[in-house]
């Protein structure tokens, strides 16, 4: 299961699924260096930072917003 994490709230993390499904993880779920924007899934009951996906979504969104501007 993979998902963008939206924010943050107090001990939850809000996470967005499947496109604009949005769930609340409690913080402990999650790899401790995870930040908003970060692509993450689900391995052994834990959330851990895909940090591939996470690198070409960024890219995406720079590419997407440079072209806004031009």
């Amino acid at each position: 299961m993979r998902g963008i994490i939206d924010r943050f709230e107090g001990e939850y993390v809000v996470v967005e699924f499947d496109g604009r499904q949005m769930k609340d993880i409690p913080k402990s779920k999650l790899a401790p260096e995870a930040k908003e924007g970060d692509v993450i899934v689900l391995v052994n009951g834990k959330y851990r930072v895909d940090e591939k996906e996470t690198q070409l979504r960024k890219v995406e969104i720079a590419k997407l917003t440079e072209n806004l501007w031009e």
